[in-house]
């Protein structure tokens, strides 16, 4: 575990469940009029939305640059 990284799609997987989550707790919260955890769960939704983002464009360059490897491996 230590000293590797993630693989992009797992950080994409739990990152919209998570976010899909805080959004929901963030409507929740504003519903109960409770507005300080609205908020808090509100920034954490758009936290984990920005971070499944940067993830899928992660796993998206790692898809391009394999398939240009293989393409440059096929043409020695």
């Amino acid at each position: 575990m230590f000293g590797r990284r993630v693989p992009p799609h797992i950080v994409f997987a739990s990152s919209v469940a998570l976010a899909v989550l805080c959004a929901v707790l963030a409507f929740l919260a504003a519903q109960s009029q409770s507005w300080v955890w609205a908020a808090v769960a509100a920034v954490l939704a758009v936290w984990f939305t920005v971070d499944a983002f940067r993830s899928f464009v992660w796993a998206q360059a790692k898809k391009r640059l394999d398939a240009e490897q293989a393409t440059q491996n096929r043409h020695r």
